[in-house]
């Protein structure tokens, strides 16, 4: 909290802004577009999403509209030893109603901070931070911090080996290409092994699991979640044992059972995620 209220120090809107349209905001650099937003002395803007993010529903007609462009700042080493970090800024324009169809331009009417989280790449004995956007996690309000401490156990298996964890993997993205590949022959030429050789061995998908390009970590949900089994989620005695879902490199989900503080179980499905 005390990390975002001296973000929002430095980070805010201009109030002198000019006005833009959406399709304006995407003809600019992130950081010209930054720029043009925010007050001077902000963070370096590297990336930028301007409107929605997938497919919305259509707005009420007849109604202003309110449109939002998001900025990430250059990430770089957290407090948070092992980690990177850098700042989304959600910047909201004021609703216009539409013209012959188009939204005219708009000043910025607010903005809200978030910090996200990477774990560093370590590489040739140096540390690399920046990635896209999607490579990086909000803390769950719940876990908090423990998110760290987790993340660093896991990568601590990837590390060291992974004597008494089970861990195992359900590689559905690979099953699913080698059965494309052999329909479509002629499209495997020049299609790298792994891509159609599915991972069996827990070994090789926990050295492989993408550690650094997480989206989310949460506590795990039976109602949402799939990784886990009620088995996995009980101790011997039947008492419950902590659990946490993942999502990783853009079709890696686990699930994560720790027990006094140590990881247990580790249960990875590799898929490309609906709707797809």
């Amino acid at each position: 909290m005390l990390a975002l209220i001296m973000l929002a120090a430095t980070i805010d809107i201009r109030r002198d802004a000019p006005p833009v349209t959406l399709d304006q905001a995407r003809g600019m650099s992130p950081a010209d577009l930054g720029d043009a937003l925010l007050i001077a002395g902000h963070s370096p803007i590297v990336e930028a999403v301007v409107g929605p993010e997938g497919m919305l529903p259509p707005p009420p007609p007849e109604l202003p509209e309110e449109s939002e462009i998001k900025l990430f700042s250059a990430a770089e080493p957290a407090q948070q030893a092992d980690f990177c970090e850098k700042t989304r800024a959600v910047v909201r324009l004021e609703p216009v109603l539409r013209s012959q169809g188009e939204l005219p331009p708009s000043r910025p009417k607010s903005v809200s901070l978030t910090k996200l989280y990477r774990m560093a790449v370590q590489k040739n004995g140096a540390s690399r931070c920046e990635a896209k956007r999607y490579e990086f996690f909000a803390l769950d309000e719940k876990l908090a911090d423990r998110t760290f401490t987790i993340l660093r156990l896991l990568n601590s298996l990837r590390m060291n080996g992974i004597r008494k964890v089970v861990v195992s993997i359900d590689d559905q993205e690979a099953r699913g290409m080698q059965d494309y590949v052999r329909e479509n022959p002629s499209q495997a030429k020049g299609l790298p092994k792994e891509y159609i050789t599915p991972i069996t061995d827990g070994r090789v998908a926990i050295e492989r699991f993408p550690i650094s390009s997480i989206s989310y970590v949460r506590n795990y949900v039976k109602a949402w979640d799939n990784t886990l089994s009620d088995l996995d989620l009980k101790d011997r005695k039947g008492h419950d044992l902590e659990a946490i879902s993942l999502f990783a490199g853009g079709t890696w989900d686990a699930g994560i059972v720790l027990d006094g503080g140590r990881i247990v179980k580790v249960r990875f499905k590799k898929a490309i995620p609906p709707p797809f």
